[in-house]
């Protein structure tokens, strides 16, 4: 790899670092907002009403989230390890790619129906977006898959 393009990498991947750490203690603080209403990003939610499926749903949404910026996390470092070691397409990556892509739907899903946790009614609805994403996501994983098999077959040809 050119050392340009080395450094390009290895700047994206410290700028979505940052990014991923401020993700989480974002969502964190939104998640004691929920919770307690402490913190002034969302407002308590409902709990009065529907009390099993919101608190079922409250779960499903905190293990996506947790899921979701573990695997950035994961891709990130793994991609930074590539890097140092000139690897531009780490194996490594594979199966968390393909775990972001599930993950991104079912948190696309909760975050999309958030506003459940603050009514009384438990109505479910889709967007086009918690399709969309995580399609883009696998089809972007089932390619890095080909580019990571081909990286490690050339690297072992003479």
């Amino acid at each position: 790899m050119k050392d340009k393009t080395n450094s390009a990498i290895h700047v994206f991947c410290i700028i979505t670092l940052v990014l991923c750490i401020l993700w989480a203690v974002f969502e964190t603080f939104s998640f004691l907002g929920l919770l307690t209403g402490w913190g002034g990003i969302s407002e308590k939610a409902n709990w009065s009403d529907n009390n099993s499926l919101k608190i079922v749903f409250f779960i499903i949404y905190f293990c996506s989230t947790t899921v979701l910026i573990g695997m950035c996390l994961k891709v990130i470092i793994n991609t930074l390890k590539g890097v140092r070691e000139h690897i531009a397409f780490p194996q490594n990556n594979v199966k968390p790619l393909f775990w972001l892509a599930a993950a991104s739907f079912v948190y696309m899903l909760c975050w999309v129906n958030q506003p459940l946790l603050h009514k009384d009614c438990f109505v479910f609805r889709f967007a086009g977006a918690n399709f969309i994403l995580p399609f883009l996501l696998l089809f972007f994983a089932f390619m890095y898959k080909v580019a990571a098999d081909a990286v490690e077959e050339n690297n072992l040809t003479i």
